[in-house]
Parts: structure tokens; sequence; C-alpha cells
């Protein structure tokens, strides 16, 4: 993987190379190994990617020009990827050569993504973005990734950059597993919910016309006074 970079224009003068050793013991996994990584890396860029991703086609100067094109289409992106999915549940896009498929590019590209794969991503590290802490191991990171930056007002993008990845993944056990761990994380994160600050009261929800309601000064005393905010905890 560090040969094909390095050949690719990513060379060690103008870029560095940290990689989590799981050799001798698994001390790491992704989601605190890459924060570990993200936290002592230097680069305007961070690229995390798989060890068996080769850049056989494009090199560093069609992905600058991505970059390039992506920061004037949107400023204020903040993870890009070659494949991810949208709000749309049957909606992916794709730019990538693995064992079951070649040359593949679907959808257009560029295209704003709410998840992405995570055998190659990009931050932009003037945004600090990091991925969540109470969740381990090895899937659903990338997807962690792009809601952390929706949290914080960014967007992600599938780019066309083309790429080799020698695997085409593995939904084993524990993917299962890890699925269900993110979505009860997710479920705790995303819930409606009645936050006091020291100087007002407020009512999050995803849906407009709770929102609308339950900020009400009427629909705010009435559920304080009955204790029915309870509910929604």
């Amino acid at each position: 993987m560090v040969e094909s970079f390095i050949s690719s224009g990513f060379d060690t003068e103008t870029c560095e190379y940290i990689y989590l050793d799981n050799l001798k013991s698994n001390q790491w996994e992704a989601y605190n190994g890459l924060n570990f990584g993200i936290s002592n890396a230097s680069g305007k860029h961070h690229i995390l990617c798989h060890q068996d991703v080769r850049l056989d086609f494009d090199k560093i100067d069609v992905l600058r020009s991505r970059i390039n094109e992506i920061s004037k289409k949107d400023p204020n992106w903040g993870v890009l990827g070659n494949a991810g999915g949208s709000l749309n549940p049957n909606q992916t896009y794709l730019r990538i050569t693995d064992p079951t498929t070649s040359n593949a590019k679907v959808g257009r590209l560029p295209a704003k993504v709410m998840s992405l794969d995570e055998n190659f991503l990009l931050l932009k590290a003037s945004k600090r973005l990091a991925f969540s802490t109470d969740l381990l191991g090895f899937h659903f990171y990338g997807t962690d990734i792009c809601q952390q930056a929706m949290f914080r007002g960014m967007n992600s993008y599938v780019i066309d950059f083309h790429l080799r990845h020698l695997s085409s993944g593995n939904r084993n056990d524990d993917f299962w597993k890890l699925k269900k761990d993110f979505i009860e994380s997710y479920r705790k994160k995303l819930a409606d919910r009645f936050i006091r600050t020291t100087v007002s009261r407020l009512y999050l929800s995803e849906s407009k016309f709770k929102s609308q309601l339950f900020n009400k000064p009427f629909a705010m005393k009435f559920l304080r006074k009955t204790g029915l905010y309870k509910f929604f905890q």
C-alpha cells in the first residue's frame, strides 16, 4: 500500500505515514485507533485507508483536482470517499475496482452522501473531526464520521477517485453485532429531548411539527407542570 501511494505521488517529503500496529496484539480497533492517528497527524488532509488499497489508477494530481473541485462547490465539506450512500435507501455511489466489480462508476459524482465506505476516507484536518468514543470495532466508522460531520454542520461526498480495493468486504458475525451497537448508539444521540440551559428551555427534534409545538411557552409550561417531559428523556 505504501509503495503504491509513494509511486502515485504521495512521497515522504510531502506526506507522512502513520500506521496502527496490531501484529503482536490486537491493541487497536478502528474508532480509537483512527482517533489516535488523526490526533497525531500534521497534514492539511488526512487519508484513512485499508492496507489492501492500491492506487493503480488515479494518482495524487487527480485527488488534488477533486479536492479543489469539491472545495469550490462546497467549502464546508468535511469528509470525502470513493463509495457511499445517500438518504435514499436505494441509492449508492461508487468509484472503485474490487474483486466483485471492475472500473465501477455508479451515480453522478461528486455526490453528497450520509455514509462512506471505510476503504478510503479523506478528512479535512482543519475541521477537527473525530470518531465516536462510545463505539468499538472495525465496521460502520465511515458512517459514524459522516454523521459526526453532519452534527457539526459539514457535508460528506463521494468523489471520482478511482482506486483498487483488494477486498469486497466481510459481513461476518461481528458485523451484525456492531450494526446493532451502532443503531443503539445513534438512537440515543438522535432521540427527541428537552434541554434546560441556565437561561432557557428548549426542545430538540427532527420533526418540524414537534419542534414548533413543544417550544411554544404554553406547551413547555404544561409539560413541565405535569411532569410529562420525563417521557422525552
